[in-house]
């Protein structure tokens, strides 16, 4: 059982309204300012309640929500109930007030804390029809690894499969096919010549057309490697891809070092680089990144015509457009090596099950983050794995999908 106590000043709260006319409307749904209107009591109440919910997701490590995403019901004849993010928490409320404190206690079993639902303003899923095959759901190619990264191509093709793509094909070099293979049930491993360089070289995009030409969406750059002959190869293949594509990881480094275009292909292209790769994409330090983190991705979609997921706290989704989705989640859990690679793989599932390339990026990062909470509630904020988020993926997603299927509550 999870429990949250706040205890607070009655005349405290009472003065903090009455000094600073704004905190209502920051604090408060309209609702619950109906609701407490004058009575002192109550403003105190409610807020040591918020206050009190917001202690229980932090004992969860789950994102915890802004006071005005949790509102306090109070019904004529029943006991105060409590709504987070628009829908009914499965929390329990007691409050009460004596001697000018006000107290409130929120518990719940720790099991069901998470079933409250995440902000999902602008997020959209793509449709699961029940006589839906594998065909229905889309291609994904995954364009990955080298001798010595063997883990990455796994990691990306793995958040596909597990993102709700309908069928996944994985192309490695031929040097470390057998150590793919070997841990590919569900994805079906592709060898790319690559004359024992253990890294794809010339031979790609001959070698893989066929592949290619069955994609729905193909993602590029997990664990290739940055060898010149690696470099010459993507960039051959880039401009060439016929379909949607996420490009990520060794494959931006390649672009950045390379200084190439991105204006040369027909197709939409989604790029993921966490902060030091969007340095070297946009000729920036780091920490100029970090300073204005909308501002750098919105300037980058806009000038070269791909669509940006800046990843970090706050992950960033901008496109071409102008449109621009800033993920409300804070994932310490995430922060571990492999979790980008699920990520590109998961942008691809997403877009292979018919998504435009934005709305597949948003989807993809608010699935991506909800499955980190999942994994930070049950195994705590360090230590967890890449493969445990993958794990989570579908969960994470189902609950999305249910959210967005339930009408939101009248006012």
């Amino acid at each position: 059982m999870l429990v949250g106590i706040d205890v607070v000043s009655v005349e405290r709260i009472a003065a903090v309204i009455e000094r600073r006319p704004g905190f209502v409307a920051r604090v408060y749904t309209p609702s619950e300012q109906h609701s407490c209107s004058r009575n002192t009591q109550r403003w105190a109440s409610t807020w040591a309640a918020k206050e009190a919910v917001r202690k229980v997701y932090a004992a969860a490590a789950l994102d915890i929500p802004a006071f005005a995403d949790i509102e306090v019901v109070r019904e004529t004849g029943a006991p105060p109930r409590v709504r987070v993010r628009r829908a009914d928490a499965p929390i329990s409320l007691s409050l009460t007030h004596d001697a000018g404190i006000a107290a409130a206690v929120a518990a719940v079993p720790e099991e069901q804390i998470d079933a409250a639902p995440p902000t999902l303003r602008g997020v959209h899923l793509a449709v699961r029809p029940d006589d839906g095959h594998k065909g229905t759901f889309g291609r994904v190619l995954v364009i990955a690894g080298s001798r010595g990264f063997t883990g990455a191509p796994l990691l990306a093709s793995l958040g596909a499969a597990r993102g709700g793509a309908g069928l996944v094909s994985l192309c490695v070099p031929e040097s470390i096919y057998p150590v793919v293979a070997t841990r590919c049930l569900e994805v079906m491993p592709v060898p790319v010549p690559d004359a024992g360089r253990g890294a794809f070289g010339r031979e790609l995009t001959e070698s893989i057309a066929d592949q290619i030409a069955r994609a729905d969406a193909i993602v590029a750059g997990p664990g290739l490697g940055r060898a010149p002959v690696t470099a010459d190869a993507l960039l051959e293949l880039l401009p060439a891809l016929p379909c949607p594509s996420v490009v990520d990881a060794d494959a931006l480094n390649i672009v950045a070092e390379r200084e190439a275009s991105w204006s040369r292909g027909a197709s939409p292209i989604v790029i993921t680089p966490h902060p030091a790769e969007m340095g070297r994409l946009a000729h920036l330090e780091t920490a100029v990144v970090q300073r204005d983190r909308r501002a750098v991705a919105s300037a980058y979609a806009r000038e070269h015509g791909v669509t940006v997921v800046l990843k970090g706290s706050g992950t960033i989704v901008a496109a071409p457009d102008g449109r621009v989705h800033v993920d409300s989640h804070r994932v310490v859990a995430l922060a571990t090596g492999g979790t980008g690679d699920v990520l590109a793989g998961l942008v691809g599932a997403m877009i292979a099950q018919g998504l435009d390339v934005f709305d597949a990026a948003v989807a993809a990062v608010t699935v991506h983050a909800e499955a980190g909470l999942r994994v930070q509630a049950r195994r705590g904020r360090a230590g967890a794995l890449a493969s445990d988020v993958i794990d989570e993926l579908p969960a994470a997603q189902e609950r999305i999908r249910r959210a967005l299927e339930t009408p939101a509550p009248a006012g």
